[in-house]
């Protein structure tokens, strides 16, 4: 059964300049509802075999190297992941491996949330070792219209990939002659959705991964370690409170039950935080919602499961709450969970939602 983790917040988020006042609360609340439909950018993904081609980095499954096993550690300021790989065949070899990132933008959300967390790559402070030492990573950016590789044409026109890192971009598009505009969104590289009347905005999305090439040499076990800071999802405010519940049940095709399995376990700690006895909301905290996320479905791509997984999930501090979709979780500290597998098949993705109540403008 999937399991939530709960706790309180102590208020360890930043605090909003506003978040006394009380229009600018029902402001926030509404921008909760809007991003809780939102996914989270997840912090990245397990290593998987890849290769490229005409159509962008392709990632494979491998019959020969197994993944012995898998620690991975989770927390919103760090993510370690510690991996033990065996070659099981007579002959050394030596592979494309990839660590993939999520694409951005988020397919289906609405810019005007998105295009403020766009990812700043460059912060991620990426650091890989392979049997201790350290292994030199490539990045490499995809540009993509409908699954399909369009780097070749941003090339043409001489747009970037990344073009949220070009801050005159957005003028240049717009500078386009009518007939130019309406061209390039019936080719699907640029949309008119979200945007003033008459302007046009970038329709591509852009797939990141850290590549590395790796020599596996047979029947030795070799170890790669990864870590780095998290990107974020999350909003101010939340849309779990008592307001957008059902005879006290959250909606069950929401992504809080879909996405994170909040429980009535979970509800509960929410609720001794966000109201009084009485039932009125406190007003000395404010809910912070954090998202991350870590894709490792791309573990099951090596030859069979892997052997010993072991998941720790670190809030942080003891009165955050936070809860994810994971048989097996069990608390192992104030701030720490722990779950441990044999012969584990990911079937899906970790996602996490993390809730921090931070004092308001006059709270203790």
């Amino acid at each position: 059964m999937n399991r939530a983790l709960s706790g309180w917040a102590n208020g360890s988020t930043v605090r909003p300049g506003w978040a006394n006042e009380e229009e600018d609360m029902k402001r926030a609340t509404l921008s909760a509802m809007t991003l809780a439909v939102l996914a989270p950018l997840p912090v990245a993904a397990n290593d998987t075999q890849a290769n490229v081609t005409m159509g962008g980095l392709i990632f494979e499954p491998n019959d020969q190297i197994s993944m012995d096993s898998e620690d991975l550690f989770l927390s919103l300021d760090r993510v370690r992941v510690r991996y033990t790989y065996t070659n099981h065949g007579d002959k050394p070899v030596t592979l494309l491996v990839a660590f993939p990132l999520p694409d951005v933008p988020l397919e289906g959300a609405d810019p005007e949330w998105v295009e403020a967390a766009y990812p700043d790559l460059d912060l991620i402070d990426m650091k890989t070792l392979v049997n201790g030492k350290p292994a030199g990573l490539m990045r490499i950016d995809i540009a993509k219209v409908n699954g399909q590789d369009v780097d070749k044409r941003l090339k043409e026109l001489g747009w970037p990939v990344v073009h949220w890192k070009d801050p005159d971009f957005a003028a240049r598009l717009n500078a386009l002659s009518a007939d130019d505009k309406s061209a390039l969104v019936a080719e699907g590289l640029l949309t008119t959705e979200f945007v003033t009347e008459g302007d046009v905005r970038p329709a591509w999305t852009v797939s990141t991964s850290f590549v590395r090439t790796q020599t596996f040499p047979p029947g030795v076990p070799i170890t790669v370690e990864h870590s780095y800071s998290p990107m974020q999802g999350g909003t101010v405010g939340s849309a779990l409170g008592r307001d957008f519940r059902e005879n006290g049940r959250l909606d069950p095709e929401s992504e809080y039950v879909t996405k994170y399995c909040v429980d009535d376990a979970f509800l509960r700690g929410f609720d001794r935080k966000r109201y009084l006895p009485s039932g009125k909301e406190n007003e000395l905290f404010f809910p912070i919602e954090s998202w991350i996320g870590y894709a490792l479905t791309p573990g099951a791509n090596w030859k069979g499961p892997i052997k010993r997984f072991r998941l720790t999930v670190d809030k942080g501090d003891p009165d955050r709450l936070v809860s994810l979709c994971m048989d097996g979780i069990r608390k192992v500290s104030p701030t720490r969970f722990e779950v441990i597998k044999t012969d584990f098949e990911p079937a899906r993705d970790i996602d996490l939602l993390f809730v921090t109540f931070t004092p308001m403008e006059g709270g203790q």
